[in-house]
């Protein structure tokens, strides 16, 4: 990637997914807001999640800085006899994972190695489309969780459930609903903002 005349198209193309994330949704609250307040959930409600707030949530998602619109997403939004079909691939876990009211398994669909420049900015694509998905639906009021390896399911499994055709690979299962608990502090970083920003000259 070339900094120089990569960079400012890529921070643009971040500024223009989050302000169309803010205009889809309304406006209800600031993007800083929506974005330091978001916090992950294990524990639902029993609400049923509005059909149009996910549709707006993906709306959002494909917003998502994509180095030459390679589109490298794609949404597979579970229904209650998918979530069964999880929950009978892990007994442990089943309860929990009964009780989530919405998921959505997003995947990574790719023409180039993810070794590869390009690749890698597949991969990057897909994981901005999560972060929108999640934020948007933060926005409207429900809480959300990315979960990949603590769903104690093999990704093949997953991406079997969901019907996905060969050679996507699985970038997130991510849980959905009105909150069943709260949540008001974020984790503390162990490096902050110092111990990750360098400016220079």
């Amino acid at each position: 990637m070339d900094l120089s005349t990569d960079l400012p198209l890529l921070v643009a193309s971040a500024a223009a997914a989050l302000l169309g994330t803010l205009l889809l949704f309304g406006g209800k609250s600031s993007g800083r807001t929506i974005l330091l307040t978001r916090r992950s959930h294990v524990k639902y409600a029993k609400k049923k999640v509005p059909q149009a707030a996910v549709d707006r949530a993906l709306e959002a998602a494909i917003l998502a800085p994509n180095h030459f619109l390679s589109e490298p997403w794609r949404f597979y939004q579970c229904g209650a006899e998918t979530i069964k079909k999880f929950a009978a691939l892990n007994a442990d876990k089943a309860d929990a994972c009964l009780a989530v009211p919405g998921m959505m398994v997003v995947t990574l669909t790719s023409k180039h190695k993810l070794d590869e420049k390009l690749g890698l900015e597949d991969h990057a694509a897909v994981s901005c489309a999560v972060q929108n998905f999640m934020l948007s639906l933060h926005a409207e009021g429900l809480a959300s969780k990315w979960m990949t390896g603590a769903m104690g399911i093999a990704p093949e499994k997953i991406l079997e459930a969901v019907g996905a055709p060969e050679g996507e690979k699985m970038m997130a299962v991510v849980w959905f609903g009105y909150a069943g608990e709260k949540k008001a502090t974020p984790p503390k970083r162990k490096l902050g903002v110092a111990g990750c920003y360098t400016k220079l000259a």
